[in-house]
């Protein structure tokens, strides 16, 4: 028996609310529309419109999915950031509005000191989300995007790809800094390492916590344990001036700044998000250059 698109989406906004999903016939219609490659007017315009057999049994896996608490995006595999369209596996962490705050943050920065080229760090890439909307908002950028999984950085190198951006774009398997170099240094580093604390993770909503990695969320018992390793280890990689931007938790900027100030750091800015979170902290180091300005004489130097 042949089903029309808004038989299938009224029959998907039923499953979806019955599964406790917001918004579920707009979810509904979401799913039809991206999974069908339909544009919203046409849905709207022709409900009558018939589905062969084979794209409704899709779509009514993807129902089934979502409502079983699978997000969205892992669903149609994209999410939008920055006003890009990424790839998204569950091998990554699906980007999120407030993260384009360090994206904001960088730009700011590069803006504010012209130069002919830029060496940019990510830590914990992920779905290559920052480095890949960097490289593209930079012309002149070089990055390094650090990940320890394999599969999240295979996830990377296609929105580089995507994106046109490959070939600044290095891609580096790594525990943090363990297999960066020092030499030469970045001008500036970012990234949104895993902060939830591990006693939060079971309370977290199942679209989260049954579903996204769990090692790009979860950063130690307190969650902030992470920053407290990167703040200790990043002085050797940064030039003169350069910048380390980061991403916190809720009630976590008192406690990172701290952190930071204790390891030597001066924090320039803490940026609020549009719920009033304050969300990105921004700090700077004092360091003892070289003549070249790209050169740290401090302990540790070995690439």
């Amino acid at each position: 028996m042949s089903t029309t698109f808004g038989e299938l989406v009224k029959e998907g906004a039923r499953l979806l609310a019955a599964g406790g999903v917001d918004e579920p016939y707009r979810t509904a219609g979401r799913l039809v529309r991206e999974l069908l490659n339909v544009d919203a007017v046409t849905l709207a315009a022709h409900p009558e419109h018939t589905v062969s057999d084979t794209d409704a049994e899709l779509v009514r896996r993807a129902f089934h999915r979502r409502a079983d608490g699978e997000p969205l995006q892992y669903i149609t595999g994209r999410q939008n950031f920055y006003g890009r369209d990424f790839q998204v596996t569950r091998d990554v962490l699906i980007p999120r509005p407030e993260t384009e705050l360090l994206v904001e943050v960088s730009l700011e920065h590069i803006r504010t000191r012209p130069q002919p080229d830029w060496r940019l760090l990510d830590l914990g890439t992920g779905s290559g989300c920052l480095a890949v909307t960097l490289a593209a908002e930079i012309p002149t950028a070089q990055v390094v995007a650090v990940d320890i999984s394999p599969a999240a950085l295979a996830v990377a190198a296609a929105n580089a790809q995507r994106h046109g951006v490959a070939e600044r774009v290095r891609l580096v398997e790594s525990h943090w800094l363990d297999a960066v170099p020092t030499t030469p240094p970045f001008d500036l580093v970012v990234s949104n390492p895993p902060y939830v604390a591990e006693t939060d993770w079971p309370a977290l909503q199942r679209e989260v916590r049954d579903h996204e990695p769990y090692v790009a969320l979860v950063g130690g018992e307190q969650g902030t344990e992470v920053y407290a390793h990167l703040l200790a280890a990043l002085p050797p990689y940064l030039v003169a001036g350069g910048k380390f931007a980061c991403e916190v938790g809720f009630e976590q900027a008192a406690r990172v700044c701290a952190v930071g100030e204790a390891a030597g750091w001066r924090v320039e800015r803490v940026i609020h998000d549009l719920q009033g979170i304050a969300r990105t902290v921004v700090f700077t180091f004092p360091q003892v250059f070289s003549d070249n300005h790209r050169t740290w004489l401090g302990q540790g130097n070995e690439g």
